[in-house]
């Protein structure tokens, strides 16, 4: 059985921190993307692609973004996992 994804707090999203991660065959990229000058919201842009090849030599399969928040956080832990289910079948 696969374990659950674990992400970093908060703190290292907000301090411009990007991050790598994997759950089986499944593998994402996630890193901040600055606010728009217009005054917009930072995101957090989530980038998944099937293993087990690095993301320059993948297909991206699909990516999303989401607020730099706690709740944003875990909005990126359940897409990631719903995403991952059918790569690992």
């Amino acid at each position: 059985m696969l374990h659950p994804i674990e992400l970093p707090t908060l703190l290292f999203w907000e301090n411009g921190n990007s991050w790598y991660g994997s759950k089986g065959l499944a593998r994402f990229f996630i890193r901040p993307l600055a606010p728009e000058p217009e005054g917009g919201a930072p995101a957090l842009e989530v980038q998944l692609w099937r293993g087990p090849l690095a993301m320059e030599h993948s297909e991206i399969l699909d990516r999303a973004q989401f607020p730099v928040s706690q709740q944003g956080i875990e909005q990126v832990r359940a897409w990631l996992e719903e995403r991952a289910a059918p790569l690992n079948g």
